[in-house]
């Protein structure tokens, strides 16, 4: 399907198919504070759970005119580290699968982590994928869908191979990445949904969680993602500990260039923290 008519499909779904776009009324009707939101998610006491996600985004080595080295990791790197993760014989999920551990208060197995790629970058295919497959590891890629077939970006076939695979599942990261902050409820609401709506029209199966573009969010939109469909979403606030009233504000942590013995101490220091 081409994204011209992902878009078409877009304005249709919000005026025909309230089963698929979460309508004004929906979204009004989950009215709350964040922490009122966050005492139904935790319904009793507040489950903690030392999951670590990690949060990458290209898995290639910076040009001379970056502007933001951090953002990249050296393939070489990104292999040593998956390494390190099998020789440990940690346990590799996807952050839907923590929200549904915390969301149910049944604890994952020891050495549960998640590894997370942000954006929909046409080098994830090229050089994380194949690592991903070549040691078994599963991870989230959130996408940002009006990116897709655009230069350095995901194409359409390749992101349903990746789909298809069972090792990637696909997560949203908005429609056009924007700064939620900027934007009017009805077209935050926009990106939020519509970029679940397509992409799981696109792919036919589900996309369960979220990712908010830069990290940034109003407390305001956390009820938005829950009613829009979403069973968690992941922030960029630095943390090990996952706990069942941040289910839309999951932490993530960053691995940057440590490879080998350094690695897996740092990570293993996650496994251990308190929070």
């Amino acid at each position: 399907m081409k994204l011209k008519s992902l878009q078409t499909l877009s304005i249709s779904l919000a005026v025909l198919s309230g089963a698929f776009l979460i309508s004004n009324s929906v979204i009004a009707a989950s009215t709350g504070t964040p922490e009122q939101l966050n005492k139904t998610a935790s319904s009793s006491a507040v489950f903690y759970e030392n999951v670590p996600i990690l949060m990458y985004h290209y898995i290639e080595a910076p040009t001379a005119k970056t502007i933001m080295p951090a953002l990249y990791l050296d393939p070489k790197i990104f292999a040593s580290q998956l390494q390190e993760l099998r020789r440990y014989h940690t346990n590799p999920v996807y952050v839907s699968e923590v929200a549904a551990s915390l969301r149910e208060k049944k604890p994952l197995p020891q050495y549960s982590m998640a590894l997370t790629f942000d954006d929909g970058y046409q080098d994830f295919y090229t050089n994380a994928f194949p690592l991903l497959k070549k040691y078994q590891m599963k991870a989230t890629i959130y996408i940002i869908i009006n990116k897709l077939d655009k230069k350095d970006y995901l194409t359409t076939p390749e992101l349903k191979e990746i789909a298809a695979s069972g090792l990637v599942q696909i997560g949203s990261h908005t429609f056009n990445h924007p700064d939620l902050r900027t934007l009017k409820d009805k077209d935050a609401k926009f990106e939020i949904a519509n970029s679940k709506i397509n992409l799981e029209r696109l792919l036919n199966q589900s996309v369960p969680t979220f990712a908010y573009p830069f990290g940034d969010y109003l407390p305001k939109l956390l009820p938005v993602v829950q009613a829009i469909g979403y069973t968690g979403a992941v922030s960029v606030n630095p943390g090990g500990v996952q706990s069942s009233d941040n289910l839309w504000l999951m932490k993530r942590v960053r691995a940057n260039n440590r490879a080998g013995q350094d690695f897996a101490k740092w990570l293993f220091g996650w496994f251990k923290a308190k929070y």
